[in-house]
């Protein structure tokens, strides 16, 4: 007992002399100085904040710049390195001024006497940023309009089916929260789908990452009467005049362009053969009669985004009874029975370059709506036929993303699924 305890004693010992002569390794250094306040070169005023300009001082004690302001209530603190000039300030609601406290800081956070900068945001975009809420089949559709600076938005949609409260306080309506859309584009069509054809009081309001808001905006809206077609009637159906045929490899047929599988490996995809003409077309016997609203389209998933075969251009037609005859004086030389229900272009969320082509890089938003699909809705006040009554629908491939590069009038059209809605007559 006494050898145990000699030897705890001894340990005790050895542990304290260690401590002693190596020093906490967490242990504040307070002989290393305040570094030298820094110089604010330029404050330039941004929707709901600004960017300070600073001079970074020559002094080997500085660590980094920190502004300290205050925020909806709350003290904030932005830093950057010292390899850095620029501080972003950010988040406010409304254009008055706000103080900001700009400082250097050392290794262990002491900082330089403070220089005091007064910034005047510009109207941020949760009050320039413009939106409406239109009934679609099916649901309803938001519009987000002017949203130059590509703010990062939540667009939030409520309901109430009390349609009596439209004229009441906010604070009396029994709002409930139907989804939250997110956003950065400058113009675009955000869709709510799976509603029922109800009268209903509907709301919507934009939201920034910092949590500010815009007004609610309130309409009666009654969503229309929508379904998917029944993919299973589906065939498809040459009168005599297509031109886009799929590979003699059955790995890619046509009829994975409407197999409901939601995936892109073969044989679940439609590739057609790379001599084909451009534009190039095909057409789908609906096996009903029917009104389509919109339809869905995916691509190859995950395979040369933004590029490739993958149409960029295309139009959808439609026919009650193709006779599959040759007409040179009509568009595409079709036969009098085909109206058009609208020509599209692929969207991207962050845009094409000024003249047209594809930047090298995409954003997150970018890849998730190439991968999950776009809806393209038929538009009666641009193309008067659109919402006709059809049994035939033909697909019009106008150009590829690689055609529309290189102007290649033969090319290869790669695309997943075809997924109309609408009405069905008959």
């Amino acid at each position: 007992m006494k050898k145990l305890i000699y030897c705890s004693a001894l340990l005790f010992v050895w542990l304290f002399f260690s401590c002693q002569e190596a020093g906490r390794i967490d242990q504040i250094d307070e002989s290393v100085p305040a570094p030298k306040p820094v110089e604010v070169t330029e404050v330039i005023s941004i929707p709901g904040g600004a960017v300070i300009k600073v001079k970074i001082p020559n002094d080997d004690n500085l660590k980094g710049i920190v502004a300290t302001y205050e925020r909806n209530g709350e003290i904030v603190n932005t830093k950057i390195s010292r390899f850095v000039d620029s501080l972003l300030v950010v988040g406010y609601a409304d254009t008055e001024p706000r103080k900001v406290e700009v400082c250097s800081f050392n290794v262990n956070e002491v900082r330089s006497t403070p220089v005091n900068v007064t910034i005047n945001p510009l109207t941020p975009a949760v009050q320039t940023v413009d939106f409406d809420i239109v009934e679609a089949f099916g649901g309803v559709k938001i519009h987000i309009m002017n949203n130059t600076s590509n703010e990062d938005l939540a667009v939030c949609l409520l309901a109430d089916k009390d349609v009596s409260n439209i004229d009441a306080p906010e604070s009396s309506k029994r709002w409930v929260e139907v989804t939250t859309l997110f956003t950065s584009a400058e113009d675009i069509y955000l869709a709510r789908r799976g509603m029922k054809p109800e009268e209903t009081l509907f709301g919507v309001y934009i939201r920034d990452r910092w949590g500010n808001k815009s007004p609610i905006k309130s309409k009666i809206l009654t969503p229309l009467e929508e379904i998917e077609l029944d993919k299973k009637k589906f065939r498809y159906y040459n009168p005599g005049d297509d031109n886009s045929y799929s590979t003699n490899n059955s790995n890619y047929p046509i009829s994975s362009l409407w197999d409901g599988s939601g995936v892109s490996q073969a044989p679940y995809f439609y590739a057609s053969n790379s001599s084909n003409p451009m534009p190039q077309w095909l057409t789908i016997d609906l096996g009903v009669t029917a009104k389509i609203s919109r339809i869905g389209k995916m691509a190859r998933i995950d395979y040369a985004i933004w590029s490739g075969a993958h149409p960029r251009e295309f139009e959808f037609w439609g026919s009650m009874a193709p006779t599959g005859q040759v007409v040179p004086e009509n568009e595409h030389g079709f036969d009098n029975t085909w109206f058009k229900l609208g020509y599209f272009e692929q969207p991207r969320p962050s845009g094409y370059n000024p003249d047209g082509t594809v930047p090298p890089t995409w954003t997150p938003e970018d890849r998730e709506m190439f991968n999950t699909g776009t809806e393209f809705e038929m538009d009666e006040t641009v193309y008067p036929d659109a919402l006709n009554e059809l049994r035939y629908l033909r697909v019009v491939f106008i150009n590829t993303f690689s055609t529309w590069e290189t102007k290649a009038k033969v090319g290869q059209v790669q695309i997943g699924e075809i997924t109309p809605y609408g009405q069905v007559v008959e």
